[in-house]
């Protein structure tokens, strides 16, 4: 899908973030990033985040996302012995 959107940022997270609400994804659902704001490696807070141009609200297209989003949000739930088949 052609966003033409640039994101730009010295803090990978942020731009990851900015780039997950212009994409229409829940943030809490991107496991990597959450766990890296908690170990401090960035800022994952959206109003701590310093956005320039336009607003997300103007940007924002919503993804389809892929058809086992519902398997792959599983990290979020208890840790099973094996992970589950993907694809």
């Amino acid at each position: 899908m052609p966003s033409r959107v640039a994101i730009a940022s010295t803090d990978y997270i942020a731009a990851d973030r900015v780039g997950v609400e212009a994409m229409g994804i829940d943030p809490n659902w991107v496991g990597s990033l959450v766990y890296c704001s908690q170990a401090g490696l960035g800022q994952y807070d959206l109003s701590k985040i310093d956005i320039r141009g336009n607003k997300i609200e103007e940007v924002r297209r919503t993804y389809r996302l892929h058809p086992d989003v519902e398997q792959e949000k599983q990290w979020m739930g208890p840790m099973e012995e094996l992970p589950p088949r993907l694809g």
